[in-house]
């Protein structure tokens, strides 16, 4: 936290009204513990924040004092509330992290420094890779894994992100939007991952208030209209279920409604394109089950006979438990009334975990040891598993970034065991979660009793049967590295080819290269050449091409890096002379704009009304913002305006000059205007210009293509023209400087006959 303006305080009535709070929480869980050490970090952390406050106005203690009761009522221990009350100590006072160590302990002292760590590297912006050199992605991955070790420091940094967002309408509205996007791109995700759904939920509709305002309202007040008018429904709904599975010998501890989250409901909207009316878990009874997994089953089929149930809605996570350990049966059902209502069925601790993630295992001792939370909350032993893998510390990142927002898809064997993979998991990634040997040796695979490659993309509910070939033996394929999705699947197929021979490794490393430029939409008979290969290596500080190959193939060295030094190298061939755009590239081959002076805006200098029908010139195509002159072509009974520095206008003697200017009437019109690219020819390159300017709102009026695919002869470049509408000479700049950072353009030039002309 940056330090706040200083003022002096003698009394801090609010600090002390919070430490009470907070230690009436903590003997909840723990009503005879001795509070002393932490009433002792209380005094320390009051003595270092003296006299300091915080933007709200409020004394800076009250921050610590507030993130230490969250993680109270996240039943932490009392290691994990002592740091929560100094996790400040450090970056921001005299106080020293040996003085903690000494007084608290080795544990709380690792922790505080943790904490000050992420602090200090602007744990988001370097992992969104924003500004990330090497050196801040190793420590990244070091943080990282020791985050994945210890769930402590990681939850005491979403409480802390967590206040600080409460309290966040004090600062300015730029900084509010930075914090808002930065929690719902990364820390909103770590918190699901540890099952913290209230937090997560807490900051998604905080940050959703401040991004999306109009949005936010709308979305309350629909929700409290459309829920208000089916309460006496639910109510109902509840005494039927509550008696039917009294009936069947069923105890049930609670039944109550759930409504979607503001921001889950505006997600669900917005990513599906439907109405409210049509989110169909806008309320869900939660039943909750004094009972075992067995009576969760029992309990759903008294619902499927009590409602009509939609089977393309249920989903059992009480066998398959989700990546953050969240287990619950969820089935979707027609209410009397007609209601489409979701219906989720759990026992009292799928419950607690539900709520409360891993703060549930805390709450019971004996469940929560690090190694036994790493098994539920797999994707912390993915981030172990990955670190034991020797990746380069910018891949690691990467790839710990990619894994942490991506879903889930539930398939069963055939014995009907339910697996939970990473969306658009392929029959390979089930294979390797069954077992490594099975993936090492599939054939073949089957999906609902049908043949399917195996890169066919798994749907939920998909019964999945794979094959092993005759021999039963390991036999992966450099392939299956791009047809699996589960960054575990990868992770065991680079172990297997580690151990096989240097030529192996070689004829790996190279597929995976090919493979990867193809991706890209590139030419590997050109990249690939030999000659730019062995220039590439020096640069490497690689002695063969082999070697390099090798390092691809198990892992050391990355095929999308070396793809990337690869595009460089050749751009900058590309960009000899031979290249670069010529001093004259002739008449546009588009029309354009004709019509009167007054429909296009355009007057005599000095803002006298020109009678006279016009054509914005095809050779420079101007717009508003151009300096322009008139030309009188009597032959074609009309007067040309040209560009002031147009080169071909400037050589028609022939034609009588006519002084005019962009009158009012220019606002509110498109003009056309063409461009001229030169690129690196690729697969999708016209696609990536199309969608940048669609993103602009720019019409596209017409093109001239010229594109040279360079598996075929020595034209390496793509050259196109595209006639573009725009409104002013300051949007045509806009589109420009985009279109220049689109992957692959070498240059984007107005087609004016004179390309040194300043846009």
């Amino acid at each position: 936290m940056p330090l706040a303006r200083q003022q002096t305080k003698s009394e801090h009535p609010e600090a002390t009204e919070l430490y009470r709070k907070l230690i009436e929480t903590y003997r909840v869980e723990h009503p005879d513990a001795d509070t002393s050490r932490i009433e002792a970090a209380f005094q320390l952390a009051l003595q270092a924040h003296k006299d300091v406050e915080r933007e709200t106005g409020e004394p800076y203690i009250t921050h610590p004092l507030n993130v230490a009761l969250i993680c109270a009522r996240l039943h932490m221990d009392e290691e994990s509330i002592i740091t929560a009350l100094l996790h400040d100590t450090v970056e921001d006072t005299p106080v020293r992290l040996k003085k903690i160590g000494r007084v608290f302990g080795k544990d709380v002292e690792r922790k505080v420094d943790a904490l000050t760590k992420i602090q200090r590297i602007d744990l988001f912006a370097r992992f969104t890779g924003r500004t990330m050199s090497d050196e801040q992605a190793r420590n990244l991955q070091k943080l990282f894994v020791a985050m994945a070790q210890d769930f402590a420091v990681l939850v005491i940094k979403l409480a802390d992100r967590l206040h600080n967002l409460r309290t966040v309408h004090t600062l300015h509205p730029d900084r509010i939007k930075r914090k808002a996007k930065e929690t719902l791109d990364f820390y909103v995700p770590l918190a699901r991952r540890l099952g913290l759904r209230e937090i997560a939920n807490e900051m998604e509709d905080i940050c959703f208030r401040h991004l999306y305002s109009k949005e936010y309202e709308w979305i309350l007040r629909e929700l409290d209209k459309t829920v208000g008018a089916k309460t006496q429904l639910y109510e109902r709904m509840e005494e039927q279920v509550h008696e039917a599975l009294a009936q069947e010998g069923l105890e049930v501890e609670m039944i109550y409604g759930r409504v979607k989250s503001p921001y889950s409901t505006w997600r669900k909207i917005q990513k599906d394109g439907v109405s409210i009316d049509q989110v169909f878990d806008l309320i869900a009874l939660r039943i909750v089950i004094s009972g075992d997994e067995i009576d969760c089953y029992r309990a759903m089929g008294v619902i499927h006979g009590l409602y009509r149930p939609l089977f393309s809605r249920f989903r059992d996570f009480v066998a398959a438990p989700k990546s953050n350990g969240y287990q619950s049966l969820h089935t979707t059902v027609a209410g009397e009334s007609g209601q489409i209502t979701e219906i989720q069925i759990r026992t009292v601790w799928m419950n607690d975990v539900a709520e409360h993630g891993v703060a549930a295992h805390w709450k019971y001792k004996e469940l929560s040891s690090q190694g036994k939370l790493s098994k539920t909350f797999s994707w912390f032993q993915f981030i172990q598993d990955l670190s034991e893998e020797h990746l380069d510390s910018r891949r690691f990142v990467e790839k710990t970034r990619a894994s942490l927002t991506e879903g889930e898809v539930l398939v069963l064997s055939p014995q009907g065991e339910v697996v939970s993979l990473p969306k658009g998991a392929t029959p390979l990634d089930f294979a390797y979660f069954i077992h490594t040997d099975l993936g090492h040796s599939t054939q073949s695979a089957k999906v609902n009793s049908v043949p399917v490659p195996l890169d066919y993309e798994l749907d939920n509910g998909d019964v999945v049967e794979v094959v092993k070939n005759p021999e039963g033996k390991p036999n992966p394929q450099p392939e299956w590295l791009n047809i699996v999705k589960s960054p575990r699947s990868v992770v065991k197929i680079k172990r297997w080819f580690r151990s096989r021979t240097r030529r192996e490794r070689v004829e790996m490393g190279r597929f995976l290269l090919r493979q990867q430029i193809t991706k890209e939409g590139l030419y590997p008979l050109n990249l690939m050449d030999n000659t730019k290969l062995l220039q590439l290596i020096k640069i490497l500080h690689i002695r063969k091409i082999d070697d390099m190959f090798d390092r691809i193939a198990v892992g050391n060295l990355m095929a999308d890096e070396v793809v990337k030094q690869l595009k460089h190298k050749h751009i900058q061939e590309s960009l000899q002379p031979r290249y670069q755009p010529t001093a004259s590239w002739g008449r546009s081959p588009f029309h354009t704009a004709v019509g009167t002076a007054s429909e296009l805006g355009i007057a005599r200098k000095g803002g006298r009304p020109l009678r006279r029908k016009v054509e914005l010139a095809a050779c420079c195509t101007p717009v508003p913002g151009d300096e322009v002159f008139g030309l009188d072509n009597r032959k074609e009974h009309r007067v040309e305006i040209h560009h002031a520095h147009c080169p071909l206008g400037n050589t028609m003697a022939e034609f009588t000059v006519i002084p005019v200017e962009w009158s009012e009437d220019a606002k509110n019109i498109y003009y056309p205007t063409a461009l001229h690219i030169t690129a690196l020819n690729r697969v999708g390159l016209l696609f990536d210009v199309m969608r940048e300017l669609s993103e602009l709102s720019v019409n596209l009026t017409g093109g001239n293509l010229n594109l040279h695919p360079s598996v075929m002869h020595g034209d390496e470049v793509a050259t196109f023209q595209l006639m573009v509408e725009v409104q002013s000479k300051e949007q045509l700049k806009e589109v420009l400087e985009t279109l220049r950072k689109v992957e692959d353009i070498m240059a984007v030039e107005r087609m004016l006959e004179h390309p040194k002309e300043e846009n």
